[in-house]
């Protein structure tokens, strides 16, 4: 499903009647989300609405330069909200506890780019062949009448970057490249951003690499690679989950390797899944058989049991994919 104006200009009505909007992040945030988020924050307060943002998990270290002062962890309960957005998020199950305010919302909006998405709100923007949620906020910001600044096109950049593997992966397109240069000629402050998002890693997290390396793994005549990180390994290493952002690639890259695989053990018995591939195969498909989802290249489900046992499962699956 890709962008529909007349659910844009809704969605632009709504936010020009109403004054109180929450948005909601995705659990585990990334680039795109926490960017995406905060550009549509900012686009509001100039507009004079009264926007929040609610997230439970810790953000990356990695986005920290961004205006993340803005996002909060609770809001005052009986606060009547007009208008709660979920940014890329491609199910309610990515809200985590915070889905409740989708239910209860007197008008709900979904802006999300994953083919996968089952649009749960009422208002759904959606456009799969979006490189990043952070186009569809870039076009909607242009709808809502709001000038780019410096600060907006600063985490719009974040957003993009962060999810088209700074502009390497196969979703960039054309238009990605165009929005690039017009966040730039916003005054972005490039070297800056890209220190920040690339260059700058804790030494936990090398620590945190080294040992999940050598958890590497080939299966089908090295067709398929794998790693996995236990609560251990993070406890070790004094790294967090969100410091796994990133690991799964050191087993794509590798030549002759079609699917990577990464199971991150967020806690007993509950495996988080990150499937990549490089060439032909759809992981969302892979995904989609253990109710998870995401793009035809980079997916992720959760699968309940020890990483053995996740592991063998999604072999199984991909058996006769490779």
């Amino acid at each position: 499903m890709t962008m529909n104006k007349m659910h844009d200009n809704k969605f632009v009505e709504a936010i020009k009647k109403g004054e109180r909007v929450l948005i909601l992040p995705h659990i585990l945030p990334d680039g795109d989300t926490i960017g995406s988020a905060l550009a549509l924050f900012l686009a509001l307060k100039k507009m004079g609405k009264e926007p929040w943002i609610l997230l439970d998990d810790d953000i990356p270290y990695n986005l920290r330069s961004l205006p993340v002062q803005y996002i909060v962890r609770e809001i005052n309960p009986i606060m009547k909200l007009d208008t709660v957005i979920g940014i890329d998020c491609s199910d309610l199950s990515r809200l985590g506890s915070r889905s409740q305010y989708i239910h209860s919302a007197e008008l709900s909006v979904n802006i999300d780019h994953h083919i996968t998405n089952t649009l749960f709100a009422d208002i759904n923007i959606v456009d799969h062949q979006a490189a990043a949620t952070g186009e569809i906020i870039y076009s909607l910001i242009h709808a809502m009448g709001v000038a780019l600044d410096c600060e907006i096109a600063t985490c719009l950049y974040t957003a993009i970057s962060t999810d088209t593997g700074s502009f390497k992966y196969s979703n960039t397109t054309s238009k990605t490249h165009e929005i690039a240069a017009d966040l730039l000629r916003n005054g972005i402050r490039l070297n800056e951003i890209t220190t920040e998002l690339y260059q700058n890693k804790p030494s936990y997290q090398i620590k945190l690499l080294s040992t999940v390396l050598n958890t590497l793994e080939f299966h089908y005549q090295g067709q398929l690679a794998t790693l996995h990180v236990t609560e251990n390994m993070l406890r070790n290493t004094g790294a967090s989950t969100s410091d796994t952002d990133g690991l799964i690639e050191y087993a794509r890259d590798i030549k002759g390797v079609e699917v990577a695989i990464l199971l991150k053990e967020l806690k007993p018995g509950e495996i988080k899944i990150g499937l990549r591939s490089k060439y032909h195969i759809d992981v969302s498909k892979i995904a989609g058989e253990f109710g998870g989802g995401g793009h035809s290249k980079a997916s992720g489900c959760t699968i309940h049991g020890s990483i053995d046992d996740a592991k063998n499962k999604l072999l199984s699956v991909l058996k006769d994919r490779l």
